[in-house]
């Protein structure tokens, strides 16, 4: 079990696991448990396409290229990842239609551009069959709950299965908290605060202001009051509850996963700050009780 901050370290866990003999060569299937797809197209300044799978250089490719949000279709086209099962949570909304009764989608990925630089990502299907490089490569998503069992894979090299947490799961804020301010010069404050079409101000996720006092000038990054209510953060109650439900499905499995990833979201502002050491924990006590296992930190290996 390795546990670390951000879900784009997923990419280095797996290059470590696969480093230390824990997984085999072939892409690993990924059992996805995440209020979030991370089904994000790369976007890229450089090619990917020749990075080796070691530590060293997955690690250097997440710390430049790589986000919380793309990192599933970068580990299909390096060859760590083929399979997806995601397990979301259940809507917040009451009768809403859950995720789980979506169809498996079967998928690809290949770059377009002679640099093999730019992504783009469709369905398999007959007339998609010429578009993109011969860098092609595929993965099966499959929209799972929590009563699902993970099928063996046929073949002579079974493809190992890893069990991928994020902490916002179980609670999650819908708007990241995460604003913050960044100083800057007078010129730029007066280039953002009197230029309504400034590209900073056009951006359709994220709300940036220009600011002044006696003390300098400085641009706040979604620096916004709290929600009154948000409907993605649970209860105690409501967190304990989901945990047993995970652990339930976990229990039913034929097998164990040949790697557990937990990624606590808190630096992104997902995960709730004042829930998170507890999800955690309660977490971490539930994986001990279903599989016998070591825990280890991501900062301690890489």
């Amino acid at each position: 079990m390795i546990g670390f901050e951000e879900h784009n370290e997923a990419l280095i866990a797996l290059a470590w696991a696969r480093e230390n003999a824990l997984l085999g060569k072939l892409p690993a299937r990924l059992l996805h448990v995440d209020q979030h797809q991370d089904l994000v197209v790369p976007q890229l300044s450089r090619t990917i396409a020749d990075t080796p799978l070691t530590v060293a250089a997955v690690k250097n490719l997440v710390e430049t290229e790589i986000s919380i949000a793309s990192f599933v279709w970068a580990g299909v086209y390096l060859g760590l990842l083929d399979e997806m099962f995601w397990l979301a949570p259940k809507p917040a909304i009451a009768g809403a239609r859950p995720r789980s009764a979506m169809p498996s989608k079967y998928l690809w990925i290949a770059t377009t551009d002679a640099q093999r630089r730019e992504m783009i990502t469709m369905v398999q299907r007959p007339e998609a069959r010429g578009v993109g490089n011969d860098d092609r490569k595929s993965m099966v998503l499959h929209f799972v709950d929590t009563e699902t069992q993970i099928p063996e894979r046929p073949g002579p090299e079974a493809a190992p299965w890893v069990l991928g947490i994020d902490l916002d799961y179980f609670s999650c804020n819908s708007m990241p908290d995460n604003g913050f301010r960044i100083s800057v010069t007078q010129e730029t404050y007066e280039q953002v605060s009197t230029n309504r079409h400034h590209p900073l101000r056009l951006s359709p996720s994220h709300r940036i202001e220009a600011r002044h006092d006696e003390q300098g000038y400085w641009l706040e990054y979604d620096m916004l009051p709290p929600r009154s209510a948000d409907p993605l953060v649970r209860s105690t109650t409501e967190i304990e509850a989901e945990v047993d439900r995970l652990a339930a499905m976990l229990s039913r499995q034929a097998q164990a996963p040949a790697l557990i990833l937990i990624a606590r979201s808190q630096i992104s502002g997902f995960t709730p700050r004042h829930q998170c050491e507890f999800i955690e924990a309660r977490v971490k006590d539930m994986l001990a009780s279903v599989y016998p296992c070591t825990i280890l930190e991501g900062s301690d290996l890489w």
